[in-house]
């Protein structure tokens, strides 16, 4: 993947502020489809690795689009990860990954709709380069 000019990397930072502005997430990551982490931020308080959290996403994104692939719907969109009482939400974002956290799952479906929209704008920014 090449670098990032300083205008894209600005220009991804105004999604990112976005994203936080409308949602309470704890922790948010932009990375790679390869998993590499271009950025992160978290809450005080929230005890997350961004390089595990990096490098499990790779895994897991991965795996659901292996999944995808073979039962032929082809484009993986986005996971929900839930459990009892947190969420991990994965959004494709054309060449790019976003990545939010949170342990309080009552605004989950609004997070959802925050990503979709997110993922899309950077999408048409930033597309899967042949």
């Amino acid at each position: 993947m090449s670098q990032l000019t300083e205008a894209e990397a600005n220009t991804l930072a105004q999604y990112l502020a976005g994203i936080t502005q409308h949602t309470d997430l704890e922790a948010l990551a932009l990375v790679t489809r390869e998993g590499m982490r271009l950025a992160f931020s978290a809450v005080p308080g929230f005890d997350i690795n961004p390089d595990i959290l990096s490098a499990m996403s790779a895994v897991i994104l991965q795996a659901g689009n292996d999944a995808v692939n073979k039962l032929g719907y082809n484009n993986l969109l986005e996971v929900v990860l839930r459990g009892t009482n947190a969420f991990l939400l994965f959004a494709a974002a054309g060449r790019f990954f976003l990545i939010g956290a949170s342990r309080s799952i009552k605004n989950l479906g609004k997070t959802v709709s925050v990503f979709r929209y997110y993922a899309g704008e950077i999408a048409k920014s930033y597309p899967i380069q042949s």
